[in-house]
């Protein structure tokens, strides 16, 4: 009985890692985490060909660039970074959680940010509120002289002055960019607390941009892997075509 054969993946390389890197697909329920930006695995990605080894990596972190311009720190470019630059850890200065994956690190300042904030858009549409949020990279609180402080207006917490907001300056109304806005949705407090504030509905933005990306990233996958094979076929037929050498003793 004749055995079968192993099929045979294309796989990439990524500076990022020490082994090849194969199309990977999560599926709903594996609770998988990329290795890069720290979130959930979302549609197709990349995953580490050796079995023991758990490393993930979304195609958009896959294709992050090496060095981006960023509006929230003008004077530098930001230099991408596959380990935290200060050791096991960073703190990012966009939304002030901790981070041990990629970063984008101003080295002369020690500036860094999350990648999954570097490219968060611009604007946001909540639906308990009226109007767009749009994002500013401090709170509106900074350099207040009465040492007041900005409170996210939808988990109520107190928010550091430098830490980036989606605010909208008619109303005065903020909050996070990722727990709170833009990642995850927010669950509103039972009861609705005093006053009635800290409440509102999940937030539509975080669903219709994980859509948005899991759509980009399955296409963006199937036409890596299409040039991936194309190129392995081109290399086989040059290999084929090549003149064989002649050896003489």
């Amino acid at each position: 009985m004749a055995s079968k054969k192993p099929v045979n993946r294309p796989s990439v390389r990524h500076p990022s890692h020490n082994h090849q890197l194969r199309i990977f697909k999560s599926q709903e329920g594996d609770e998988i985490i990329c290795s890069g930006c720290e979130l959930d695995l979302i549609g197709q990605a990349f995953k580490c060909t050796k079995k023991d080894c758990d490393y993930f990596l979304h195609k958009s972190c896959f294709d992050l660039p090496r060095e981006t311009k960023h509006k929230s720190h003008s004077d530098h470019p930001l230099t991408l970074l596959h380990s935290p630059p200060y050791g096991h850890s960073y703190t990012c200065d966009a939304c002030g959680q901790y981070g041990s994956g990629f970063t984008y690190n101003c080295s002369e300042c020690q500036y860094d940010v999350h990648v999954g904030c570097a490219f968060i858009p611009e604007t946001v549409k909540r639906e308990d509120h009226d109007h767009p949020l749009t994002l500013v990279y401090n709170t509106p609180c900074k350099g207040r002289e009465d040492g007041a402080t900005f409170i996210c207006d939808v988990c109520e917490e107190d928010m550091s002055e430098n830490l980036w907001v989606y605010y909208c300056k008619e109303c005065d109304y903020g909050t996070h960019v990722h727990s709170c806005a833009v990642y995850e949705d927010h669950q509103p407090k039972k009861g609705g607390g005093e006053g009635g504030r800290g409440g509102g509905e999940s937030s539509s933005a975080a669903a219709r941009m994980k859509s948005l990306m899991k759509a980009q990233d399955e296409m963006a996958a199937l036409q890596l892997e299409a040039r991936i094979r194309k190129n392995t076929n081109d290399a086989i037929l040059e290999l084929w075509d090549e003149p064989k050498r002649r050896y003489y003793w």
